[in-house]
């Protein structure tokens, strides 16, 4: 459905009506309750109103499709995501063009790039997974929006992408009106498969781009290429009480790095997930395992996130939700300096209401 513009099988090649505005409108509210303790910090707690997002999500018309989130954050801002997909072809085999400032790949995939399960995003696609002695390498992450286009080939249930993306600008962002300050592109490809009906699958993606720290003359030396393989895949499994699901990942980080910076660096990270599903009543226990390994040359570069949650709908348009991540940092470790690595609990406690 999501594949295809927002439109079922029987719909292709059809005019659509698009005056029934409620059917592709949607809203949504995020309340949380947060707590962190973190080694040698002040233990924190607050209430947050942590966004309030608009969606539309709908076809047009025949061939076309339109998707806005707009969030409006606690603070005030605004991140907005809007594109236009169109689609040509017959349900069972089409091409899909899209375009705009979208989700490349995490929150429009399968096999784990779908949203996530519970409130935080997975941290192998959450984080920047590299860092070059003392500062961070490619200031990128798979969770980063960004302004491209996209060319896809769907046939039954496989689905080949290619993405043309602007890249990140020198505050690691893809959406900023300006920081875009070369013509370099990155580019992302990527094979997603379906398993079965309950929504199993995979995805093997490679992700290469470039950034530069600098606009001036000399930004030669201050240029960043970056790659990112990897694959991610799910099952989910009918059982007794509801549905067992495993999830998992692994990406291989590679940062062609400025002399004038540091040395070049190759990180590892991957991760397990389980989830349990109850049928009668659809309360979600969930269970993460994160390995982030920023600079495979290096000590004490490694990351350790250990998450335990659950989600429970409340009522028809609310649902409320609980994780709790103990975090060993070492990769917070820089050798020769004062920094060492730390560990932190964190908690989050989250009502969402979606209508």
């Amino acid at each position: 459905f999501r594949r295809a513009g927002y439109r079922t099988p029987d719909e292709f090649n059809k005019e659509q009506d698009v005056s029934k505005v409620g059917d592709f409108l949607s809203v949504r509210a995020r309340t949380r309750i947060g707590y962190e303790n973190k080694e040698g910090g002040i233990e924190r707690s607050e209430f947050t109103l942590n966004d309030v997002t608009f969606f539309y999500a709908g076809a047009l018309t025949k061939n076309f499709s339109a998707f806005v989130e707009s969030e409006i954050e606690s603070t005030g801002e605004i991140e907005l995501v809007g594109q236009l997909q169109g689609v040509f072809g017959s349900s069972d085999r089409y091409v899909s063009i899209r375009a705009g400032q979208m989700h490349p790949l995490q929150r429009m995939g399968f096999g784990g790039f779908d949203r996530p399960s519970g409130i935080s995003t997975n941290p192998l696609h959450s984080t920047t997974l590299t860092r070059a002695g003392t500062i961070s390498g490619a200031n990128f992450a798979l969770n980063k929006d960004q302004k491209g286009i996209e060319v896809a080939y769907v046939q039954g249930r496989a689905r080949l992408l290619a993405q043309v993306l602007n890249g990140m600008n020198t505050g690691g962002s893809g959406t900023a009106n300006k920081g875009d300050i070369d013509s370099q592109k990155d580019y992302l490809v990527a094979y997603e498969h379906i398993l079965d009906d309950i929504a199993s699958g995979f995805t093997v993606f490679y992700y290469k781009g470039t950034y530069h720290q600098t606009a001036t003359s000399s930004a030669i030396n201050q240029r960043f290429d970056y790659s990112r393989f990897g694959v991610n895949a799910n099952k989910i499994f009918p059982v007794s009480f509801g549905f067992f699901e495993l999830q998992g990942g692994f990406i291989r980080s590679y940062d062609n790095v400025p002399s004038s910076v540091g040395t070049d660096v190759e990180g590892n990270a991957f991760y397990v997930e389980s989830q349990q599903v109850l049928k009668d009543t659809w309360l979600t226990f969930f269970e993460r395992y994160a390995l982030i390994e920023q600079d495979v040359a290096r000590k004490n570069t490694r990351r350790q996130d250990y998450t335990l949650g659950t989600v429970m709908p409340v009522q028809t348009w609310l649902r409320a939700a609980a994780e709790y991540t103990y975090s060993d940092n070492r990769a917070e470790t820089v050798p020769g300096t004062a920094l060492t690595g730390t560990s932190s609990h964190s908690a989050l406690v989250e009502l969402m209401a979606n209508w």
